[in-house]
């Protein structure tokens, strides 16, 4: 439930922030131009989303687990604050790699104090000796081919979104808390930032971005390879994930020395202006990296879980393969099967779009109002005196929407939270929320936590296409309110979660949570359907209304 409720509200929290520092970020002139040479884009752009990033996931850490892993936090803030002088003042090379020596040396102390630190290639242990200058510049390394691939839009946020989601499936079951933790706030913020930085972008991750996330997803990803391997991290599974910036990142510099020019300097001989120069489209080449990506971590798993051999032949004819991609780009191309499937990934997103606001979404209203009169006609809670109370206020809140409504102006839509919150509250007090039901390979669920897993995705769906599900996708679906109520409830989660009095009092918290959930959903409904927001409206207290009298009735 913990993870679920971070990935949700982490996610929420990044599609809040990101507008606000986009139009901070445009404000201050903190914008990357175009140079018509190296970048791609021709419109300036805000850069530095990578602010979002940190603070999200930082501030969900400190306030989860505060002061256990000060070297990863250390480490993580040298290399934040260099890539943001970064993307002001465009440091010098030698600038950014000494602050990025830094924060791999911190990093790899991090490893070490938490029993990360044993490695071995294909089953042979090596020595710590041997292996530390290694690592230290594999690290180092990565953190560059992260910020070298950042060169078109959501490219490294999705391929870290992939690296996340990876982590997290391998330190699901494990005893640490932090691991799986900072998998899930990765996939949350990445999620919601791609929103924004998907084509067309309007942020950019920025130097601050590209290598924190990449410091994100080397920490999540040696830390969960050590803990599903007896604390033992085969390098050749690492490198097997990660074959794609990494080898795209020694070919360029392979090919920069051969060619007498600074190993350190941009360029644009990368994986993805190879097939951009293809005159391939933006979102296709994106996704052709992406597929890649996952392709690589396939063969990872294959070689980890199923056989070493085989696993690693298949890496080396995959390193192969990508070595000379740009010839099979050529041959496909010559033979137009990319443009049908172009064709097939542009269209894609708008028929998802469609698929999702007129079967996803009216099945899942229809669910939902199901299941909640099933909960009208199931035991209620008995305190009459309590229950008058909630009646009266509801009728008084009800009255006061009527005084003040003024043609399409509607009152705040707080007031139905608030019955939703009275609705579970009135209805939800028994144990049918936490009854275990056994479903084959999830083994034992409850109803709270099949509902939010239901709920979660329709939402996150809806944000993150919302340009294509609403006509006036200019007027903002959530209000400040909204984020004030989020922020609200999930501190009343992680407190009572992480206090002595959580078994007393979480399922107060489920409710806010449930009650959230489906008031987001409303929102969802009228900004996809607006014609059914009065209906919508009053049905909150309609609901409300049913569910009270039934219980002073009976």
């Amino acid at each position: 439930m913990l993870f679920l409720i971070t990935v949700f509200f982490s996610f929420i929290a990044v599609v809040f922030a990101t507008p606000l520092l986009t139009n901070l970020l445009s404000s201050l002139e903190i914008v990357d131009t175009p140079d018509n040479n190296r970048k791609i884009h021709s419109e300036p752009i805000p850069r530095m989303g990578g602010i979002i990033i940190y603070s999200v996931v930082v501030l969900f850490l400190i306030f989860l687990l505060p002061s256990i892993y000060k070297f990863f936090f250390l480490g993580s803030l040298i290399l934040f604050l260099s890539g943001v002088a970064d993307d002001l003042w465009n440091l010098k090379w030698y600038i950014k790699l000494f602050f990025q020596s830094i924060s791999a040396s911190f990093l790899i102390i991090f490893l070490m104090r938490h029993n990360y630190f044993h490695f071995n290639f294909m089953g042979l242990d090596l020595p710590t000796l041997f292996v530390l200058p290694i690592i230290f510049l594999f690290i180092v390394g990565t953190l560059n081919a992260f910020n070298m691939m950042d060169g078109m839009d959501g490219l490294v946020s999705g391929f870290s979104l992939i690296i996340a989601s990876l982590s997290f499936l391998l330190s699901f079951s494990s005893d640490s808390l932090f691991v799986p933790l900072l998998s899930i706030l990765i996939i949350g913020t990445t999620l919601g930032f791609l929103k924004f930085n998907g084509n067309p972008a309007s942020i950019f991750l920025g130097d601050s971005g590209s290598l924190i996330l990449a410091y994100f997803c080397l920490t999540i990803l040696l830390s969960a390879t050590s803990e599903t391997s007896n604390h033992k991290i085969d390098l050749a599974f690492v490198g097997i994930v990660l074959s794609i910036p990494v080898l795209d990142t020694l070919r360029v510099i392979v090919c920069r020395i051969k060619n007498r020019r600074n190993p350190f300097l941009p360029d644009k001989n990368h994986l993805h202006h190879i097939i951009y120069s293809r005159k391939i489209r933006h979102k296709t080449t994106v996704f052709i990296i992406l597929s890649l990506t996952i392709i690589s971590a396939l063969i990872a798993l294959y070689y980890k879980f199923s056989s070493q051999f085989f696993g690693f032949l298949l890496f080396i004819l995959f390193s192969v393969f990508l070595l000379f991609f740009d010839k099979v780009i050529d041959l496909i191309i010559q033979k137009e099967n990319l443009m049908f499937y172009g064709r097939v990934v542009k269209s894609l997103p708008t028929k998802l779009a469609g698929i999702f606001k007129f079967y996803i979404l009216p099945f899942m209203t229809f669910l939902v109002f199901s299941f909640m009169a099933y909960l009208l006609m199931s035991k209620v809670s008995s305190d009459d005196q309590q229950i008058i109370y909630l009646l009266i206020f509801n009728f008084l809140t009800m009255a006061y929407v009527f005084v003040n409504l003024k043609g399409n102006n509607y009152m705040s839509d707080f007031f139905v939270f608030v019955n939703f919150v009275i609705f579970f509250y009135t209805t939800g007090s028994g144990n049918l929320f936490y009854k275990l039901y056994h479903i084959p390979l999830i083994n034992y669920i409850n109803l709270n936590q099949l509902f939010i897993l239901l709920v979660v995705p329709v939402i996150v769906f809806y944000f993150l296409f919302r340009d294509k599900l609403v006509e006036n996708h200019q007027k903002e679906t959530l209000a400040g309110i909204d984020l004030i109520l989020a922020l609200a409830i999930i501190s009343n989660y992680l407190f009572l979660k992480f206090s002595g009095i959580a078994n007393e009092y979480y399922f107060l918290a489920d409710i806010l949570i449930r009650s959230f959930l489906v008031y987001l959903l409303y929102k969802i409904i009228i900004g996809c359907y607006p014609k059914f927001r009065f209906q919508l409206y009053f049905t909150s207290y309609i609901i409300v209304i049913i569910a009270l009298l039934r219980i002073i009735v009976l």
